[in-house]
């Protein structure tokens, strides 16, 4: 009766240890598929940092044109002050009216510039709350590596005890 009993146990034994197996072969499935995710997120951040990039780049060619616009509007300042100088009296009313077109157009331009920045302010603030979300995502990927990790230590450790049971029964 004993050896009855101890082969069903030691059937038992080696029942746990398959199902030990396959547990541990789908545990590094996970963590396979995990990785793949990681891989993803930090392609997706790149792409997002090369974006950034192109923003910084966007909004330095803007203030290069800001300041190219400014200088124009010296240059059309002096330009308009010496025609005033030298058509004074001739040319008093055509001057007002390019005054008023020249700070039509600059009011234009300011609104489109503040279009603009505010624009790239908001894809900024997108970028930003995506960045957050793929750091969160990655934090929560970090946790269920160390879960993983656990169910993995937790599962050698039963193996290890399974082994040291079934040579106490064998001996």
């Amino acid at each position: 009766m004993s050896d009855a009993t101890s082969e069903v146990r030691t059937r038992a034994l080696e029942l746990g240890v398959a199902e030990l197996r396959v547990e541990a072969h789908e545990h590094r499935a996970t963590t396979a598929a995990i990785f793949e995710v990681l891989k993803d997120l930090r392609t997706e951040m790149t792409g997002l940092r090369t974006e950034m990039t192109g923003l910084r780049t966007e909004m330095t060619d803007l203030r290069t044109e800001m300041t190219d616009l400014r200088t124009e509007m010296t240059d059309l300042r002096t330009e308009v002050k010496t025609e005033i100088a030298e058509l004074r009296t001739e040319m008093r009313t055509e001057i007002d009216g390019l005054r008023t077109e020249m700070r039509t157009e600059i009011d234009g331009l300011r609104t489109e510039m503040r279009i603009e920045i505010s624009s790239i302010r908001t894809d900024v603030s997108e970028l930003r709350e995506d960045l957050g979300t793929v750091k969160r995502s990655v934090g929560n990927l970090e946790l269920s590596m160390k879960r993983v990790e656990g169910d993995v230590a937790e599962l050698k450790a039963g193996h290890l005890e399974l082994r040291n049971l079934v040579a106490g029964m064998i001996r």
